[in-house]
């Protein structure tokens, strides 16, 4: 019995000394304390719910604005999207953080130790949201350049047989498939090639040949060879520009909300951490 009540007593005189502490402004001393997961999934439903209805209300001023008549109303709608839900991010991240700071024990080194965890789940979701978003696109590209590849041959097919037509037109005749040997040579860039491979073919003198082929790059070879140059080379800068453009926003939106988790996770566990007034002793009955 003793040893249960020296037990006791020196709980009581602890729980006294930390009242004692706290009434005179003095901190008490910090004790070892796991990861509060508790004040962490607060903070970070909160920082759903505060995203999810500030965007909302964003896209529907937004599309309410839109004139879809007007090519000019749809020229700033991916840019301006973009910044005022990064905008609603750095709002919602301080409010989820600082929710998050304010939950027992709320001091100000708890308040950002729970605000930086909340912080890596805002981060994973945004990484999901864009990564979901991206392969969308990807899937969309892909069957847009399936689309492109299953027109090729009957594009091949219809530039072969204007060639022909363009010959013939000439007074020269060639078969099928040394038009389409000549037209490959062409697209590849060797018109020597191509106007000898013309002359043998048809039987011309090699000037005839040159002059013949000089008007086909005009027409449907070098048509078709312009259109393929023009389309990889806005392909690639398309994707060069976007991939930028994407990687170095999610670092700055990333960097921000840091800072907005910091600051609100501070600000949450200081504003409960204040001082209390001490209580006046009861006199000893």
């Amino acid at each position: 019995m003793s040893t249960v009540r020296n037990i006791e007593r020196r709980m009581f005189i602890r729980r006294q000394t930390d009242r004692d502490l706290q009434a005179s402004g003095t901190k008490p001393l910090a004790r070892e304390r796991g990861v509060e997961w508790n004040g962490i999934w607060t903070g970070y439903l909160v920082f759903l719910g505060v995203e999810g209805i500030l965007a909302f209300l964003v896209l529907g001023i937004g599309f309410s604005s839109l004139n879809p008549l007007r090519a000019s109303s749809w020229a700033n709608v991916g840019g301006g999207t973009v910044i005022w839900l990064a905008i609603v991010t750095f709002i919602a991240t301080y409010i989820g953080a600082w929710v998050a700071g304010g939950t027992p024990p709320a001091t100000t080194q708890h308040g950002i130790g729970k605000a930086l965890p909340m912080w890596g789940l805002v981060v994973l979701s945004m990484v999901l949201v864009v990564g979901y978003i991206a392969s969308q696109a990807v899937t969309v590209a892909a069957g847009g350049v399936a689309a492109v590849g299953g027109a090729a041959p009957a594009a091949a097919t219809a530039g072969v047989t204007q060639m022909q037509g363009t010959l013939q037109s000439q007074g020269i005749t060639v078969s099928r498939a040394e038009a389409a040997h000549i037209g490959a040579l062409l697209a590849a860039g060797n018109t020597g090639a191509a106007a000898t491979a013309l002359s043998g073919d048809a039987g011309i003198p090699l000037a005839r040949a040159q002059a013949a082929i000089g008007q086909m790059q005009a027409g449907p070879a070098g048509g078709l060879k312009g259109m393929a140059a023009t389309a990889g080379t806005t392909a690639a800068r398309g994707v060069k520009r976007v991939g930028g453009s994407l990687s170095w926003g999610m670092f700055w939106i990333a960097l921000i909300t840091l800072g907005c988790a910091i600051a609100g996770g501070a600000t949450g566990g200081g504003a409960l951490s204040r001082p209390r007034r001490r209580q006046p002793a009861k006199p000893a009955a």
